[in-house]
């Protein structure tokens, strides 16, 4: 698939949710609805909403409700704020009251009052508040209609192998609520899983891979869900602590990086933003993980080598 091609597609199915959104804003907008409209992963819808629109889902849902509700705050001067709220779709007035003024900088009653009164100030900022969903719309064709700033540049000494991977049988210790740059508690999560595998014979590297299984997307406090990994025969078992599973084999997105996990990060954003929708391809559910190639604290630079595998599928 070409790169203007593969853009059109993820900017069809993200319109497509836009428009859906706008629609039924009072109803359960649910992620499980949106990604199943769009043809994306749930898993990974979230963040391709984001790298398209310049938007999180939520604060676009949550701003495109605050624009109805300030049209009826317009238009409805006798209906009661309260039932506004629930017709725009929140779930409760606490919740209308926090998002409005979080949107505004002041308050539903303040703003209706001020509109009423007649306050040219006020209800001129409002009124010409743009709607997030134009602003969105706006940020999509700038890049549809801009192809040179969808460009490698940020990605010049990136570079992504499309390969088939094998199926891997880990053993793993898990943590389900870990910064996402904690390095410091995912070294001991290692450390302890090289002291149950070691006198077993499991650790043999470099045939032993070790890797990073990230489970779950950040919350907006950079809290994760992760495993760390030690490769194995099939036949081996955990035990306590140490769990074990099977990470699934297919087509995956391979990056190769020798950099700091700051870097690494940043890789992530340039694949999920940039070379996703230029490529033709979009991510798949299954898990995505980082292959550690090295100690970094044995590095003269300090510097991590690895492999950042995104599991893919064909747009």
């Amino acid at each position: 698939m070409k790169k203007e091609q593969s853009l059109n597609e993820y900017f069809f199915r993200i319109n497509r949710a836009i428009d859906y959104i706008k629609s039924n804003l009072d109803a359960d907008l649910s992620l499980d609805k949106l990604a199943e409209i769009s043809n994306f992963s749930k898993f990974h819808f979230h963040r391709i909403f984001k790298a398209l629109t310049g938007t999180t889902l939520n604060n676009f849902i949550k701003t495109a409700r605050v624009e109805r509700a300030m049209f009826y705050l317009n238009n409805n001067p006798s209906t009661p704020i309260s039932d506004i709220a629930y017709q725009s779709g929140f779930a409760t007035e606490t919740s209308f009251y926090r998002s409005f003024k979080e949107v505004h900088g002041i308050t539903a009653t303040e703003f209706r009052d001020s509109h009423q009164k007649g306050n040219s100030k006020n209800c001129k900022q409002d009124s010409n508040i743009s709607n997030l969903e134009n602003e969105a719309q706006q940020y999509l064709a700038s890049k549809i209609y801009n192809l040179k700033t969808i460009s490698m540049d940020k990605g010049k000494a990136i570079e992504v192998e499309v390969k088939e991977l094998p199926e891997l049988h880990v053993v793993y210790v898990r943590n389900l609520n870990i910064h996402l740059h904690d390095s410091e508690t995912f070294g001991k999560m290692f450390e302890a899983l090289i002291r149950w595998a070691a006198p077993r014979g499991l650790v043999n590297f470099p045939e032993t891979k070790a890797l990073t299984v990230y489970r779950s997307n950040p919350n907006l406090d950079g809290m994760i869900q992760a495993d760390v990994c030690l490769t194995v025969p099939e036949e081996i078992e955990g035990e306590g602590i140490v769990g074990k599973t099977t990470l699934s084999g297919g087509m995956y997105a391979v990056v190769h990086k020798e950099a700091t996990m700051a870097e690494c990060f940043s890789t992530w954003d340039y694949i999920f933003e940039e070379w996703f929708p230029a490529n033709g391809y979009q991510p798949d559910n299954r898990n995505f993980y980082i292959n550690h190639l090295n100690e970094a604290e044995k590095h003269p630079q300090k510097l991590h080598i690895f492999d950042m595998c995104i599991p893919v599928k064909p747009l």
